[in-house]
């Protein structure tokens, strides 16, 4: 029997909030993207904004690790980053086997966000 593996995650630039349906409960955890502070790279604005874009590919790149897992994820939440990460697993052929829905929503509550996991996987 294969059981369903069910992810939702609430993306923002800063924060991902996943989480896992397991017998219609909801068990859930937070990742967070960390941005250079402006004071760490005196030199050059070039190095900061650098800085910032190789964080953000290892902020979704540990999400794309954590996804591989499932056979059903959802990415949802108020800004791109849900879209920026959903074209990054399109276009990797790795997560040709996942479905993935990409869900815009208004910003949420973490209540707000476990009923949208529960009734999204209904």
């Amino acid at each position: 029997m294969n059981t369903k593996k069910q992810l939702g995650i609430y993306i923002d630039f800063s924060n991902a909030y996943l989480m896992e349906l397991i017998n219609k409960m909801i068990v859930s955890r937070s990742i967070e993207f960390e941005y250079p502070k402006v004071g760490d790279e005196i030199n050059s604005n070039h190095k900061t904004v650098d800085k910032k874009h190789h964080l953000q590919s290892a902020y979704y790149l540990e999400l794309s690790e954590i996804i591989r897992n499932y056979n059903q994820v959802v990415l949802f939440g108020p800004n791109d980053a849900k879209n920026e990460l959903f074209n990054l697993l399109e276009f990797d052929h790795n997560f040709d086997m996942i479905k993935i829905k990409n869900v815009n929503t208004d910003k949420m509550n973490e209540n707000q966000i476990h009923d949208f996991v529960k009734e999204f996987y209904k």
